[in-house]
């Protein structure tokens, strides 16, 4: 039952990362943020990306018997990093 246990966990944390991830906040529709908007969103892409790399090597595993659960969490904790990371741009820009 531990490999179950262990694969709900990994689920359920896999979930509230992605709910996390689409959470995130974007830059304000303002017009005074048009002549400054394109050094922020290019930053703001940068952190997208990041997400995305990240979110792409949890992608690629099929079976629960394959789930490396330490690179799992790994990744998701560097997701978490990246997020945390726009979250402070997002303020700082705000």
């Amino acid at each position: 039952m531990e490999p179950v246990r262990k694969g709900e966990r990994l689920c359920r944390a896999i979930e509230d990362c992605s709910s996390a991830v689409r959470g995130l906040p974007v830059l304000n529709a303002d017009k005074v943020w048009d002549r400054v908007r394109g050094v922020g969103l290019d930053e703001l892409m940068q952190f997208d990306w990041a997400l995305v790399g990240e979110s792409d090597e949890l992608a690629g595993v099929a079976e629960l018997d394959g789930v490396d659960a330490a690179a799992v969490e790994g990744r998701l904790r560097k997701i978490r990093e990246v997020m945390g990371e726009r979250r402070r741009y997002m303020e700082i820009q705000a």
